[in-house]
């Protein structure tokens, strides 16, 4: 599989933007999760999730849980 230069560069790409500003932040969480929203119907986006899962390593896993921590505060808030 030929991989493209984003794809070579995704942990260079998100070491950078974790460095940047939180617009910057939001927009890259937002694009991709609207591209993994929009691409594929429910259980192959749980499929997808799981696999990425899979593929995380302890830093990313805690930060997630943390964000899913403040999804649930800033959904009781609205």
């Amino acid at each position: 599989m030929i991989k493209t230069s984003i794809e070579k560069l995704a942990g260079e790409i998100g070491w950078d933007i974790g460095n940047s500003d939180d617009v910057t932040q939001a927009n890259l969480l937002n694009g991709f999760c609207k591209a993994l929203s929009n691409s594929m119907d429910e259980r192959a986006r749980e499929r997808q999730i799981c696999n990425i899962v899979n593929k995380l390593d302890r830093n990313a896993m805690e930060v997630i849980e943390e964000f899913m921590g403040f999804i649930e505060l800033a959904k009781k808030s609205k």
